[in-house]
């Protein structure tokens, strides 16, 4: 009776190894995650920073418009003033203030086209990050939903496996399966060990020959002295 209570064991070793390493797969994050979630970060913090520079490039360039328009306004208010001044001495003045403004509105408006067209450049770059980003979100968003996928073909393989847990432990005997289930809520999982060359196949521990002799003679079911799981032994012949 032991001997198949062992193969019942072995089982839900085997049933408990699967559910784990579908669990880690599924806690696991995929290949290109982190990468992808990088870009987009990377990618959002450099529109975000060429934003910044363009909206402060056109506010300058919009200044030194509105400052060109103004002093623009002037000038023509002089040259009017020029053309009407009657004596030498007024004219000179007059001349005087209506070259100085030309002056000014002439650097304003070099000042203007270079704002103008380094705002233009920055606008060029900015599409340029736009772009990179919208490739990022959509790289992103497709790893997402093979995450979802496989995380959905992960819990219906859940699903049917324990299933098979519990119809085995529907035939293990009462006591051993509430040893079996208070070493697997404390062992990471895993609550049935198997006899390896005198080791425990769970946590490696030697264990003496005469105990090994007793799990192979298969009387009754014993647990490993060091973690405590339920320990068989399997003949592999």
């Amino acid at each position: 009776m032991t001997v198949l209570l062992y193969d019942m064991l072995n089982k839900l070793r085997q049933v408990d190894e699967k559910i784990k390493e579908l669990s880690n797969k599924k806690n696991t994050p995929p290949k290109g995650l982190k990468e992808s979630q990088e870009k987009l970060k990377s990618s959002e913090s450099k529109l975000r920073s060429k934003s910044i520079e363009a909206e402060a490039a056109s506010r300058k360039s919009k200044h030194v418009h509105d400052v060109f328009n103004e002093e623009s306004s002037k000038l023509l208010r002089a040259e009017e003033k020029l053309s009407q001044v009657k004596n030498s001495k007024e004219y000179q003045a007059a001349l005087k203030e209506v070259n100085q403004l030309k002056k000014t509105v002439l650097n304003l408006n070099e000042q203007y086209q270079t704002a103008n067209t380094e705002t233009e450049k920055m606008m060029a770059v900015m599409k340029e990050h736009e772009k990179e980003l919208k490739e990022a979100i959509k790289n992103y968003e497709l790893i997402l939903v093979q995450i979802k996928d496989n995380t959905n073909l992960i819990d219906a393989e859940l699903t049917d496996i324990t299933e098979t847990k519990n119809r085995i432990l529907s035939e293990i005997p009462d006591d051993i399966k509430k040893r079996y289930l208070r070493v697997y809520e404390i062992k990471n999982g895993i609550g049935v060990a198997v006899i390896n060359g005198e080791r425990c196949g769970a946590c490696n521990m030697s264990l003496p020959k005469q105990f090994c002799n007793q799990v192979v003679k298969a009387d009754q079911v014993y647990h490993c002295p060091s973690c405590q799981r339920l320990i068989i032994y399997i003949n592999k012949e």
